[in-house]
């Protein structure tokens, strides 16, 4: 007691505590930094990871920019998504009212310009306080921005660095009032801890330290200064793994909805239902890995949800044998064939019956999941893993996504071979009416023919065709004459053959090429296509014609008032019209009930009136 009153101990004891507050600040101090630093580091290279996710989300889901910048900052805690174009304004802001204003308002002008002089960077913008990260695939491609502040993503270091403070300051000062008197015989392990201290400062946090010859309150600082350390290395190791679990979730999910987008890209090219059904499966799996992928289609009853496609060798089993479930009531694609809703099943407790199908037998983990378009359930995707607790309920917001995609292409195909069966029955009637109208023509009008040798061209008027014209309309197919020189083809309008045409070279030309053969077949097709335009032209002008002629009869009868004069001017119009033919135009009394017999004759109980031109 006599030694913590003297001058020379209280002043040690003074000189004790002041001196060591400065190498625990130090320590402090130090340490803050090193994992400030480290801190700060990790999350430029999130802020970097979040700017990749950004930009290949839009990639996935072009034109959803500005929705996928609202979605991300909303997920992610304390920072904001930005896309920028390459004159420096926003294309997409976490604040939709910015698009289209530069980003200086948000950057500095030299961290804009670094920003845009590189595909991928990251920048500490001590002065507004910002954590940045970017990222894009080409120097004139979009610039995808994350942003994080500096203070909100250091303030859990910051707090606990103050708690230590308190704790360690509150053990110093305990230890140099109570530990006054044995300042003097510690100081040389003092200077260990001090080395210690040192090397904690430094970032060194494993370095050893044997503080067996400290006692009392050295002891105490010593261990403080030991479960500091071991604090902060905790801290660390505890923000690495969860900044680790959190990119790999990040990846994960990427990795996901980019194979949901190119799956949902692949299927687009199928327009036959088989074989979208079908492709669709092996893309699944391939991309997926999945140990069945089967899709069910409901029957025109909505009764039963029939499989349509599936991958696995079980799957062809089930499908060769129409494997179908009953909407509602069996299996969990009947439940979410009626309510329309994604459901999980695991190989535990009530859903273990689900596995038991003897096609499927490695089945751990099932989820199936509605195909719905425009309220309208179509069926059902259903996957299997060989996996225990394969799936999640995230997985099924995700798969959803590829679930909607399959329903609109099914839809897609559909409507497509609708349409090709509508056209190909409108093709099929049309080439009726048209063989009908050519039949007639050839029918009616004498066989004519013209024969053209330049410099002139003449008709013939032949009932017999040469031999090798004669053969070509026989075969319908092209022949080549005996010479080499000369090839006759058949003159098709819609798959019927309606005439021949002759090509001959002259004697010193050579055999007709492959090259010119193919140019005549051309132009009989197209003299085809010629023919019937001529005949869809004869038929309208015809039509017109009619129709002008039934106009001018009307306008000549409306003139008319009297009942006599009506008859006798449309007898006349008539006959006149179709030439040499007997019109006869007779009314018959309303009243009489009974009708005329065969030949017009009159019956004694009508009255009538006639004109006959």
């Amino acid at each position: 007691m006599s030694q913590l009153r003297s001058p020379i101990t209280l002043r040690l004891t003074l000189l004790f505590l002041f001196l060591s507050l400065i190498p625990v600040s130090l320590v402090v101090v130090f340490v803050q930094q090193q994992v400030r630093e480290n801190l700060i580091t990790t999350q430029l290279k999130i802020e970097i990871d979040h700017a990749h996710i950004y930009f290949t989300r839009m990639e996935n889901e072009p034109g959803k920019e500005q929705e996928l910048a609202a979605d991300m900052t909303n997920t992610t805690e304390g920072e904001s998504f930005y896309l920028i174009a390459k004159n420096g304004t926003y294309l997409a802001h976490s604040n939709s009212e910015k698009i289209g204003d530069s980003a200086l308002e948000d950057f500095s002008f030299d961290t804009l310009q670094t920003l845009l002089a590189r595909e991928s960077t990251s920048i500490i913008d001590e002065e507004n306080g910002q954590l940045i990260g970017s990222y894009r695939t080409s120097l004139t491609a979009p610039l995808a921005v994350s942003v994080g502040n500096i203070e909100q993503k250091t303030a859990a270091l910051n707090l606990l660095t103050r708690n230590l403070l308190i704790q360690l300051f509150s053990v110093v000062i305990i230890i140099s009032l109570v530990g006054g008197a044995a300042i003097l015989s510690t100081l040389k392990p003092l200077v260990g801890l001090a080395n210690y201290a040192n090397e904690v400062g430094k970032g060194n946090l494993d370095f050893q330290f044997d503080d067996k010859r400290l006692r009392g309150e050295l002891a105490t600082l010593s261990s403080s200064l030991k479960g500091l350390a071991a604090n902060v290395q905790a801290s660390i190791s505890s923000l690495e793994n969860r900044v680790a679990e959190r990119t790999s979730e990040l990846e994960y999910r990427s990795k996901l909805l980019k194979a949901v987008a190119d799956v949902g890209k692949a299927i687009t090219s199928f327009r036959d239902l088989s074989e979208l059904l079908q492709q669709t499966t092996y893309l699944i799996h391939e991309n997926f890995g999945y140990y069945h992928v089967g899709i069910f289609l409901l029957d025109e009853h909505k009764e039963y949800a029939v499989l349509s496609a599936a991958n696995s060798e079980g799957g062809q089993r089930m499908l060769e044998r129409r494997h179908q479930l009953k909407v509602g009531e069996t299996g969990i694609v009947g439940y979410v064939t009626q309510n329309a809703k994604a459901r999980i099943a695991l190989d535990v407790g009530s859903d273990a019956v689900y596995f038991d199908n003897p096609d499927l037998p490695q089945t751990r983990s099932e989820m199936a999941l509605p195909l719905v378009i425009g309220g309208q359930t179509l069926g059902a995707l259903d996957v299997q893993s060989t996996e225990p607790q394969a799936f999640s309920e995230e997985d099924i917001a995700t798969l959803q996504i590829l679930a909607e995609q399959i329903a609109i292409a099914i839809q897609n195909a559909n409507l497509f071979n609708e349409a090709e069966k509508a056209l190909e029955t409108t093709r099929m009637g049309y080439a009726e009416i048209s063989r009908g109208a050519w039949s007639k023509i050839l029918h009616d009008q004498p066989r004519i023919g013209f024969l053209a040798t330049p410099p002139t061209t003449i008709q013939i008027h032949s009932e017999h065709l040469e031999s090798n014209l004669a053969k070509a309309v026989e075969m319908g197919d092209l022949i080549f004459g005996s010479d080499g020189l000369t090839i006759s083809m058949p003159l098709k309008v819609r798959g019927q053959i309606i005439g021949a045409i002759r090509l001959k070279k002259s004697e010193i030309s050579e055999s007709w090429t492959q090259e010119e053969t193919n140019l005549a077949i051309a132009l009989s097709d197209q003299l085809g296509g010629a023919m019937e335009s001529a005949r869809l032209y004869r038929e309208s002008q015809q039509l017109a014609a009619r129709e002008s002629l039934i106009s001018d009869i009307s306008a000549r009868i409306s003139a008319v008032s009297q009942t006599d004069v009506i008859l006798r001017e449309t007898v006349q119009e008539l006959g006149q019209t179709i030439g040499n033919a007997s019109v006869t135009f007779q009314l018959l009394n309303q009243f009489n009930e009974q009708k005329l017999p065969k030949g017009m004759e009159e019956h004694p109980a009508a009255k009538s009136r006639k004109v006959r031109e």
